[in-house]
Order: C-alpha cells, then sequence, then structure tokens
C-alpha cells in the first residue's frame, strides 16, 4: 500500500512542480516587491531597491495621487462591466438553453453555430467590434441613423460610450460558453418531473421555479463564480478595442497594472495593485462559497 501511495506522490509531482515554478514563486516574488520602490532604474538589483512598506498600497487607495484616482476609478468601472456583462449574459444564455433544449430539426447545428462567438479568438472578435463602432463608417451607427434612434454618430471608442461599447461586445463574447454549460444541466433533469408537476396542476413557471432552477444551482453557482473572477481579469477586450490606455471612463484594473509596471516602468506599485486585485478575488470567492454553503444548509 505505502508503493502505490508513493507511486501516485510521484504522478502528481511534475504537476506540482510546474505550479511552484509557473504560480508560487511568480506570486511570492511578486508580493515581495510590492514593499518596495522597484522601478527600472533599481531592476538589476531588486535587493537594493528601496523599503517602503504600505506606500505603494496606500497609494492605490489615496485619491489625491494619479495612480489612486485611476485605480479607484479602475474598481467602480469594472463593477459597472462586470455586473451589466454577467447578467445580461446570463439571461441570454438561460433563454438560448431552453429553447435549444427543445427538439426541433437542425438543433444539433444550431447548437454548434451558437459556439462561434465564444471560440472567435479575443483579437479577431473585438478587432471586428472595433470596426462596428467605428463613428463614421461603423455599422452600428449607421444602423441606429437610418433607424431614427439618433440623430448624429455616437463616438463609441472614445469619451464616456466606451465602457458600453466594451460591455455589448463582451456579453456577445461570453453568453455561449455558459448557455452550453446551462444546456447540459438542464439535459440531466428527469422529464418525468415535469410531468408528474402537471398533473398536479403546476403551470410553466412554477415548473420552471421548482424544477429547472432548483436542478440549475450547482451549474449556476459555477457559472456565476468563474463569470466574476474571468470578468474582474478582463484585459483583452478592453486593450484590443481601445488600446493600452483606454482612458478614465474604461480603465480597469488590469490595464492600470499593466501600464504602471511596463510603460511607466513602476514595478513596486504594479505588483501592489496586483497583490490587491488578488485579494479582493479571494475575498469575494470566499464569500460566495459561504453564501451559497449557508443557503444549501437552510
Amino acid at each position: 500500500m505505502k508503493k502505490v501511495r508513493y507511486l501516485g506522490y510521484l504522478f502528481i509531482l511534475p504537476a506540482v512542480i510546474a505550479m511552484i515554478l509557473v504560480h508560487v514563486i511568480p506570486m511570492g516574488w511578486g508580493i515581495l516587491i510590492s514593499f518596495r520602490d522597484l522601478t527600472l532604474r533599481n531592476i538589476r538589483n531588486w535587493r537594493e531597491a528601496p523599503f517602503t512598506g504600505l506606500k505603494n498600497y496606500i497609494t492605490a487607495f489615496n485619491p489625491v495621487t494619479t495612480v489612486g484616482q485611476r485605480f479607484l476609478r479602475s474598481l467602480q468601472n469594472i463593477l459597472l462591466y462586470g455586473f451589466v456583462t454577467i447578467t445580461v449574459g446570463f439571461l441570454i444564455a438561460l433563454g438560448v438553453a431552453l429553447l435549444m433544449n427543445k427538439p426541433f430539426v437542425g438543433r444539433n447545428i444550431v447548437r454548434g453555430i451558437i459556439l462561434i462567438p465564444y471560440i472567435t479568438p479575443d483579437s479577431v472578435a473585438y478587432n471586428f467590434w472595433r470596426f462596428i463602432f467605428q463613428s463614421r463608417i461603423g455599422i452600428l451607427n449607421e444602423m441606429l441613423l437610418r433607424i431614427g434612434i439618433i440623430q448624429e454618430p455616437i463616438m463609441w471608442l472614445v469619451g464616456k460610450n466606451t465602457i458600453w461599447a466594451v460591455i455589448i461586445a463582451s456579453i456577445w463574447k461570453g453568453w455561449p460558453l455558459t448557455s452550453l454549460m446551462l444546456l447540459a444541466g438542464l439535459q440531466t433533469i428527469p422529464v418525468e418531473l415535469y410531468e408528474a408537476a402537471r398533473i398536479d396542476g403546476a403551470n410553466a413557471w412554477q415548473c420552471f421555479k421548482h424544477i429547472t432552477l432548483s436542478y440549475l444551482k450547482p451549474v449556476i453557482k459555477t457559472i456565476m463564480i468563474m463569470n466574476i473572477l474571468w470578468n474582474f481579469h478582463a484585459y483583452n477586450q478592453f486593450v484590443v478595442l481601445f488600446g493600452r490606455n483606454p482612458g478614465i471612463h474604461a480603465e480597469v484594473p488590469n490595464t492600470l497594472i499593466m501600464r504602471e509596471a511596463f510603460d511607466n516602468y513602476n514595478y513596486g506599485q504594479g505588483s501592489a495593485l496586483s497583490v490587491i486585485l488578488m485579494l479582493m478575488m479571494l475575498v469575494i470567492t470566499v464569500v460566495y462559497q459561504y453564501f451559497f454553503r449557508v443557503r444549501a444548509e437552510e
């Protein structure tokens, strides 16, 4: 038995080593340099960089400083972006999953087609939306002008509308995966439950509430935590649509971190921002898991 147990440890050893090299060591180094004034001047001798304690962390939340202003604004932007993208994307995905769960001719083909937005590479998908959002030659403004909803072209890629542009593009890109996961959950629900409920006099809403949603709870739990983490770490869509500096209306933590660390060469401040974001995600995950565990025990 001992040999078998040691053999199992041997099999997982490469994965453990890879995790240490790829995740643990870089994360530890990032935490370490977040307490130092590490810049391009002293990067070669980073151990000699001045120790600043919590200065980088205080700066991140200080609205007087430029970094603090932009970081606090980036948190507001990512909260708005995440809330709208997750909510609207989930509702669209749920509606499509319910339709895809019903039998009709060509259902398997349609199930494959709806995955096209998700499997399209980010660089292609968001460049496609970049052309759609062009103020003068973009398809979206042209359609809105012809319908009569607007009287002049909207600037989607500059200014206060940028956050809504990336929200629209992200919803289009992300809902197919959520729909596929919900569809997989729907297919595990026994049809006999719906038949028994109808015999007992339950209407469509009662069947959906007490059967469909009840069986989908574990799937929804997984979908929500995945979407929360993915949306809080959003980066590609913002950079492809707006460049490395998306402006204050579309600034999110990851774009600010990348620019502060690799454009301004303020590695200590960038690391501090990264650690703050990591701790925020950890807290959200723990609270989320605790909430669902308490609800499950009730």
